[in-house]
């Protein structure tokens, strides 16, 4: 099948009802993505254990998912129409429109046709990616190629399955990404690099980047060593010391000019595992407790407490959200570089914890001494914690009843419907960046006027939870905030032909969007293949049996798959990643810095 332009793949979904086979594969093959491949993306990866972007085996199996010319009687189809799939949860957070049910339903009436595939892509060697990071060091000034770094996406253009128009979410989910690790001031996009000639490409239109660079310092990473963060973690790491003199010598040459073992790096993994921890909380330098945070942010929740102001402190109590079960009580306080909003999360069989009775805590806000309200304030298990970066983005922090940071939320007291980790953790940084993709959630207060409090305590609870106007004054002002350094950072990437002059609210969230493809979607032989920059399978396979077998890769010879924490995972015994252990045995050498 030909492979489709930059500018075609944009166009496509405004083309007319009559459009080609390629036009409807590629609608639905976007309506798919988007909406099924986190949970239907291989084998055994749902109890069905199909992969949904296998159109021909979807074809040739006899389990009712897809009949071709025939959606009612089509399960990946009729289950979306019915309001079956997705899962009510993701369905409400990111509901399938009526145009993406169209386009699935006449695809699959003109006999469900191939997706797009890019079988005629040009494949881009490493070699290529080493050359133009070492033509652009040559060309930066000597005093500040130290601080240089590359981060690639030549994986994803060379594996056929991934379209040319989702490279545009992986060049905006690293921005994003960046930016969000960033105490800086200001927003900085990473240079796009081109590959394809010997000058650097000026603007957004220039074709598909797949090699960007930073200067660290940009990100005030020099100040607390992240790459080196970066470089422990990362499971791609190889040299090609003896295997290829010519790639050898420009990986010493990028090495030598910037001082480091390892200075590119995988934009796809960098995405999934840099907005988590254990690196979200490194590269951001988040402190190990809320106290210490707030004490960097200038934020005293104890004294608003007793002289409480709504431009200081600000509360709203509802019965629902979107991550509990439970009531939930969210406070906004002024911070240092804008707000700083902190949530107080409670579990089912928590005693104190009916914010309508206990609306005056939390009972461990004044440590040391007596609570001024002490029998009205409520005992909570956790909590979310949400601030203002200088760069305007977005920060995150979860923690304990006791403001101790924490990774991931206890599911009894808050989960992820969505599973953007990979389960319905809420882990921090990447779970909330998708719940909160344009910034704070509407909500509105039922505490005020609907407590069990009276006289002077149900005058201080009034104080400290304004009416619902005031705080959805206050709640705009900090999500404008957000959207406008969002739009900085991410619409030079995703305002493509294809999304014309589209809201920045109307996007996708692109850190999650890569976050899923990246870590949910399990790994064929097509993907393998680009993973370890080979062309044809015949490279892998040339190994032989026994290798592929002690490897666990024999699977790949009948169509099984991976997963992609089974690819990455180190070693215990051994030390490298299967990766890396599938490069060495292809000639080339692991590489983990410690």
């Amino acid at each position: 099948m030909r492979s489709l332009s930059p500018t075609l793949i944009s166009m496509l979904l405004f083309l007319p009802a009559t459009a080609s086979d390629d036009t409807l594969a590629s609608r639905a093959q976007q309506a798919l993505k988007r909406h099924c491949v986190r949970c239907h993306s291989g084998q055994d990866t749902d109890d069905s254990g199909f992969n949904v972007m296998n159109v021909a085996g979807l074809r040739e199996a006899d389990d009712g998912y897809l009949t071709a010319g025939d959606p009612e009687d089509s399960l990946i189809y009729t289950r979306i129409v019915d309001e079956e799939m997705p899962p009510s949860e993701i369905r409400k957070r990111a509901p399938v429109t009526e145009q993406e049910r169209e386009a699935i339903r006449k695809w699959i009436e003109s006999g469900a046709p191939d997706f797009p595939s890019a079988a005629a892509r040009k494949h881009v060697t490493l070699e290529a990616i080493y050359a133009t990071a070492l033509r652009h060091l040559r060309r930066s000034d000597a005093s500040t190629r130290p601080y240089l770094r590359f981060f690639t996406l030549h994986n994803l253009f060379n594996r056929k399955s991934v379209e040319l128009a989702d490279l545009h979410y992986y060049q905006a989910a690293l921005s994003k990404a960046l930016n969000s690790l960033s105490w800086e001031r200001r927003i900085k996009l990473p240079q796009r690099l081109d590959v394809w000639s010997d000058e650097a490409s000026a603007g957004p239109d220039a074709g598909p980047t797949i090699l960007f660079a930073i200067d660290v310092r940009d990100y005030g990473w020099d100040r607390n060593s992240g790459w080196r963060e970066l470089q422990r973690l990362y499971p791609y790491g190889i040299s090609a010391e003896f295997d290829d003199e010519r790639l050898h010598e420009y990986d010493l040459a990028i090495q030598n000019r910037t001082e480091t073992e390892l200075p590119v790096l995988r934009a796809d993994w960098f995405v999934a595992n840099a907005t988590r921890p254990p690196l979200y909380h490194k590269l951001l330098d988040i402190p190990d407790s809320a106290v210490e945070l707030e004490a960097r942010l200038e934020v005293s929740i104890a004294k608003d407490f007793v002289d409480p102001k709504t431009e200081r402190i600000a509360r709203a109590g509802f019965a629902r959200s979107g991550v509990s079960g439970q009531n939930r009580l969210v406070q906004r306080s002024d911070a240092l570089h804008g707000f700083y909003w902190k949530s107080y999360d409670f579990k089912p069989d928590t005693g104190r914890a009916k914010l309508t009775r206990f609306p005056l805590g939390p009972a461990n806000l004044f440590p040391g001494k007596r609570h001024p309200y002490d029998r009205f304030a409520f005992e909570h298990d956790g909590g979310e914690v949400i601030f203002s970066l200088p760069n305007g983005l977005q920060a995150y922090m979860l923690v304990d009843g006791n403001d101790d940071r924490i990774d991931s939320g206890p599911v009894e007291v808050v989960y992820d419907a969505l599973a953007t980790s990979g389960t319905p953790l809420i882990v921090n940084g990447l779970s909330c960046m998708a719940c909160h993709k344009h910034g704070m959630i509407e909500f509105t207060d039922t505490v005020r006027d609907g407590n069990a409090t009276f006289g002077s305590v149900e005058k201080q609870v009034r104080q400290l939870y304004p009416p619902n106007e005031a705080m959805r004054k206050l709640l705009s002002q900090d999500r404008d905030q957000f959207l406008r350094a969002l739009d900085q950072c991410v619409s030079p990437f995703l305002r493509t032909e294809r999304s014309g002059r589209a809201s920045i609210e109307s996007l996708d969230e692109p850190v999650s969007k890569v976050a899923i493809w990246h870590r949910s979607v399990y790994l064929d032989l097509e993907t393998v293949l680009s993973e370890l920059d080979l062309e044809t399978s015949e490279q892998l396979f040339r190994l032989g049996d026994k290798p592929l077998k002690m490897l666990g890769l024999e699977t790949l010879r009948n169509g099984g798959v991976i997963s992609r924490p089974e690819w990455e995972a180190f070693d215990r015994q051994f030390g490298p990643s299967l990766m890396q252990q599938t490069a060495s045995a292809l000639g080339l050498t692991p590489v983990r810095p410690l």
